[in-house]
């Protein structure tokens, strides 16, 4: 840490004037001179802050010299105090970042030459020229370009002439004019010359006539266009010395691009010809006859149905009836487009116990069934694996459909009777409420009577205005949990009820979906905008016109509930057809269903909104309802993307409604 009394020390042998500041601008030391000339008496006893010693120009020339000091720039300012006896001084800045005070800066100078022998509006005068004349050498020296150095030249210049406020000032360099011509010949100017070569002219003058320049404002004006002529031509050698240099480094960003499009390039050619050294190792090991062989086993794999993939130890392809895939390639990139090999690997499986293994997996959004069959050399050592891919992604979905149509055919047996036991309880309940409610509302204005006499009244070991104020809400909660049985055995009865209502109507869907929408539109409309693709000239089909509105009800309000509460949402409705069906699709951007939610979407009781009084039923009876229609409902989501039910239902004149007549 610097011992500040040895560095006081030094600088008051070197400088007259000396003043230090702490980080909080407050003035912890001055030299004796520098304290009898411009700071108050006794000073030190209050360590007063810069603000209160300087004027205001002069405390942000402080805070921008301070702020340069700090960055290890050059720093110049000058001392204006507030008080008119004290005189102003121009000061060298410097920066200390850790001493006994923390950070402090020093600010020094020494006594200006031909000073004592002026007047004191003369020193006043002088000083004002050589602080303004600082202030233009700091600012050509930091300034960005020489563009924005004329462009806020006025501001610095204008400090040191006697009337700032009323001074025009007007620069031209290499024909670019700034700032605003003197409007009378009443000015002083100086040439500015840069090398051998006059390359602009600096003009100051004021907007009154009356006032007259001084002598001392044209030396002050010289002595800055001499010192400008040299910085400037300084500061183009460096700008000229930057551009050469920010070409050099232009030409060896572009070199390094080239050097890594050459490694790039090389290292692709490296892995054409390792894939051609795996091939052609392969054609090494066989016989004369390979070429025929390799014909006739091309042939074979092409004329397999299923995908085949010859694999072999290293896990690159061998051979393939995929078109899309090449051989060369490792199996885990161009099968899977992955970057490792599986963690099931079915090669090392194979390597292990050297047995055959057939496996089921998913890729995406299709299952497939794989048969791993080892190959083997002529040491009958396992050499590679040859895989079939079959596609069962049909027979999946029939399996799940099949397993939920069982599923709700063994679970509506039991509906029907437990629906039927819960509703007559619940029927006496509802008759006994409202009788109790009606008792209530008669019995307890009297008992509002008896407690105005008997304030120590309790009811049920409670206190009576606890009990009034609560029970009718009790009251109230219980019928509408008896309402809520009443809806729930209902939804049950008509999920039991698979062959209620016959299907004997000729239904056209789109008539339907405009019709559904226009009903659920004020439920809807508040989360979700409805827009229709519907295609025109569907064939008709035969089936019950109000059960495929329950459903296509339930699926519109679903998806407009399904919508985040900080965005309106869309819900699209498309009808086409497909294969002789009629298809209709609804279609949400909501917040999407995990897998585990997908498995049960369709079972009874299964919901996400019991918080907001879903019941479970409403996909499960949807379900029932298409079944009964001979059609099929699938859904399909993905979490933040949005959900779509798709519904498939047989049409033309040859479709047998799956009525009473069918049972």
């Amino acid at each position: 840490m610097i011992k500040l009394t040895d560095l006081y020390e030094f600088m008051e042998g070197s400088f007259d004037y000396l003043l230090v500041l702490d980080g909080a601008e407050r003035a912890i030391h001055a030299s004796d001179l520098f304290g009898r000339d411009c700071l108050p008496d006794k000073w030190w006893e209050q360590k007063p802050e810069l603000r209160d010693l300087v004027t205001d120009t002069s405390l942000q020339n402080f805070r921008s010299a301070m702020a340069l000091a700090r960055a290890g720039s050059r720093a110049i300012t000058v001392f204006s105090p507030c008080r008119e006896s004290s005189k102003s001084i121009p000061l060298k800045g410097s920066y200390l970042p850790t001493t006994e005070h923390g950070e402090v800066f020093l600010f020094f100078g020494q006594t200006l030459e031909g000073l004592a022998r002026r007047s004191a509006s003369g020193k006043e005068d002088r000083v004002k020229e050589l602080a303004c004349l600082y202030r233009v050498i700091e600012w050509i020296e930091v300034s960005p370009s020489i563009d924005s150095f004329f462009t806020e030249l006025p501001r610095y210049l204008s400090q040191g002439m006697l009337y700032p406020e009323e001074v025009v000032i007007y620069s031209v360099y290499e024909a670019k004019e700034y700032g605003q011509k003197p409007s009378s010949k009443n000015y002083i100017s100086v040439g500015l010359v840069v090398g051998d070569r006059q390359k602009g002219e600096i003009r100051a003058g004021y907007l009154d006539e009356e006032h007259e320049q001084l002598p001392e404002e044209q030396k002050m004006l010289k002595e800055i266009g001499r010192a400008l002529s040299f910085a400037l031509e300084r500061k183009e050698f460096k700008d000229r010395l930057a551009l050469k240099q920010e070409e050099e480094a232009e030409f060896n960003r572009r070199l390094e691009n080239l050097e890594r499009e050459i490694a790039g390039r090389t290292r692709e050619l490296e892995e054409q010809r390792e894939k051609l050294g795996v091939v052609n190792s392969y054609l090494d090991r066989v016989s004369d006859g390979w070429e025929e062989a390799r014909g006739r086993l091309e042939t074979m794999f092409k004329a397999i149905p299923d995908e085949v993939v010859l694999i072999d130890k290293n896990r690159r392809i061998v051979m393939t009836n995929r078109e899309d895939i090449e051989a060369g390639g490792h199996c885990y990139e161009s099968i899977f487009g992955r970057e490792r090999p599986c963690e099931d690997c079915r090669l090392a499986r194979i390597l292990s116990k050297k047995t055959p293994l057939t496996i089921s997996m998913k890729q995406e959004d299709k299952y497939f069934q794989v048969h791993a069959l080892p190959v083997y050399n002529k040491e009958h050592e396992v050499d590679g694996i040859l895989e079939f891919y079959r596609d069962v992604t049909l027979e999946k979905t029939y399996e799940q459909q099949l397993q939920q149509a069982d599923k709700l055919a063994s679970l509506g047996q039991l509906v029907s009777g437990i629906g039927h036991e819960i509703n007559n309880p619940n029927q006496f309940i509802r008759g006994n409420i409202r009788i109790i409610k009606q008792a209530l509302d008669d019995m307890l204005p009297i008992i509002d009577d008896f407690y105005g006499q008997h304030a120590e009244l309790k009811i049920a070991r409670l206190d009576y205005d606890f009990f009034r104020k609560h029970i009718m809400t009790l009251v109230s909660d219980m019928a509408h949990g008896s309402e809520r049985i009443k809806t729930i055995v209902e939804g049950l009865r008509k999920f039991a009820r698979k062959d209620e209502g016959l299907l004997v109507d000729k239904v056209d869907i789109n008539t339907l979906v405009e019709a559904s929408a226009r009903l659920v539109h004020n439920e809807v409309h508040k989360r979700a905008d409805i827009k229709l693709d519907l295609t025109r000239n569907l064939p008709a089909f035969v089936g019950n016109t109000q059960k495929i509105e329950q459903v296509l009800i339930n699926l519109i309000v679903n998806a407009g509930q399904a919508m985040p509460d900080d965005k309106k949402g869309t819900v699209h409705i498309r009808t086409r057809g497909e294969d002789g069906h009629v298809v209709v699709e609804v279609e949400d951007n909501g917040y999407g269903m995990s897998e585990n939610t997908l498995r049960q979407i369709f079972d009874p009781f299964f919901t996400t909104k019991r918080a907001k009084g879903g019941t479970g039923l409403g996909l499960a009876i949807a379900y029932r309802i298409i079944e009964e229609h001979k059609g099929n409902i699938s859904v399909g989501s993905e979490i933040g993307v949005g959900t779509k039910f798709t519904i498939k239902i047989p049409a033309g004149k040859d479709t047998e409604p799956a009525g009473e007549e069918n049972k």
